[in-house]
């Protein structure tokens, strides 16, 4: 498993601020993160006198203003071992492509995005940023869980969802949390026009065999993971289906797995990662992003070894 060892936080100073920088202080110490980086983007536009000879004067105050108010928020919540920092950026054009850039300099393994109740899914900066970031993603909602104790991991059996597993027993051993697999199916490979029982029983026990070879392939006992196969239904995508098992699992957290620009959602973890991110969700969604993808990224950028 890959370790995690820089968390980037994106802040906008408002109350969901102080759940970002409580989560970003836990999962320091879960995963044993050197260095955590608080950022804040503003986009040029939303300032006055972008085009007055003073404009460097005006960004050069608000960036003192807004570090000293940030590293306000972020207290002594982190031990001395994890160093913290705190970079404001001015995007001239789109905030996502300064999140995006702090995102590659600073070597990210985890970002941690805020997602207010109510708040439009849609909007450009958290698409855009979820789903072109290398890193893995963290959705976090307003007043998460303070303790993760049960963790339930989508999988389809793909390299991708074998990422999303590793990460997810990685919390285990760390935690002693338990945890819960949920089988992705794709529907768009059913039999049409409909299944009988029996074709469904077939499709049931295929999953169950999969789901044995797929957890003693990792070493572990398929009986500690138990995996919850939902009947599927036409108006009800998976992503509703893995946030309603995570709720009545009474889970503190979905991980599932994605590959490439989960942007063009034309892959089945991409469209159901890039739909969680729409959803309103009161327990925390992270998006584990297929491993080999980030290393060729990092191969055509020179930034591997």
């Amino acid at each position: 498993m890959e370790p995690v060892k820089n968390i980037m936080v994106c802040l906008d100073l408002t109350e969901i601020d102080k759940d970002l920088v409580n989560c970003a202080a836990y999962l320091a110490g879960v995963f044993g993160a050197r260095r955590v980086t608080f950022i804040h983007a503003i986009q040029a536009y939303d300032l006055p006198d972008r085009m007055s000879k003073s404009f460097p004067d005006v960004k050069s105050s608000l960036n003192a203003m807004i570090r000293e108010e940030l590293d306000g928020r972020i207290g002594e919540r982190f031990p001395p071992r994890v160093e913290t920092r705190v970079a404001t950026r001015v995007a001239e054009e789109d905030a996502a492509d300064e999140i995006l850039a702090c995102e590659q300099e600073m070597g990210t393994d985890l970002m941690l995005l805020g997602q207010k109740l109510g708040e439009d899914r849609q909007g450009r900066y958290g698409r855009r940023v979820a789903a072109e970031s290398k890193c893995d993603i963290l959705f976090v909602p307003e007043s998460p869980p303070e303790r993760i104790s049960r963790i339930l991991c989508a999988i389809d059996y793909s390299r991708a969802a074998r990422g999303a597993f590793d990460r997810s027993v990685h919390l285990q051993d760390n935690l002693g949390a338990s945890v819960i697999c949920y089988y992705i199916q794709d529907v768009t490979k059913s039999y049409f026009p409909v299944s009988t029982s029996k074709s469904a029983s077939r499709s049931k026990t295929r999953a169950e065999t999969r789901h044995r070879d797929f957890i003693e392939a990792f070493g572990r006992n398929p009986d500690d993971y138990p995996c919850r196969i939902g009947a599927t239904e036409e108006l009800i995508s998976e992503a509703e289906n893995i946030c309603r098992t995570a709720d009545k699992e009474k889970a503190d957290m979905v991980i599932v797995g994605a590959s490439g620009d989960t942007a063009t959602e034309t892959s089945l973890l991409g469209n159901i990662s890039e739909t969680l991110r729409r959803m309103e969700k009161y327990i925390p969604v992270m998006i584990v992003k297929d491993l080999e993808d980030r290393k060729f990224f990092s191969r055509l950028t020179g930034q591997g070894g």
